[in-house]
């Protein structure tokens, strides 16, 4: 993925809008994330060897709330600076963190 040809086709509303957008879905994992840790029981242990899904980590580990506030502080202030180019690398950053492709 080129970024800069990327940045070099979007006006600054739209890379704003952008990094809006995916502060917004990075708050929303931190609040499921939050809400799924407080809620989460000890997983169940399986006699017959049917268990349902498993508890174990993807290859990579799982994101962790740090990483995820570290990726919204980063556009936070791409935001408040009115630094489109950064706050777009971040979001992009963030959006990869998460899964969304490299």
């Amino acid at each position: 993925m080129n970024l800069d040809l990327i940045l070099g086709a979007i006006d600054a509303p739209t890379a704003r809008r952008f990094v809006e957008a995916a502060r917004h879905v990075v708050d929303a994992l931190l609040i499921e994330a939050e809400r799924v840790r407080q809620v989460q029981t000890p997983a169940p242990l399986d006699y017959a060897g049917s268990a349902g899904l498993s508890r174990q980590s993807p290859p990579g580990g799982w994101i962790s709330s740090d990483e995820l506030r570290a990726a919204t502080q980063r556009m936070s202030e791409a935001l408040a600076a009115e630094k489109w180019r950064e706050g777009f690398v971040a979001a992009i950053a963030a959006i990869a963190l998460i899964g969304g492709g490299a």
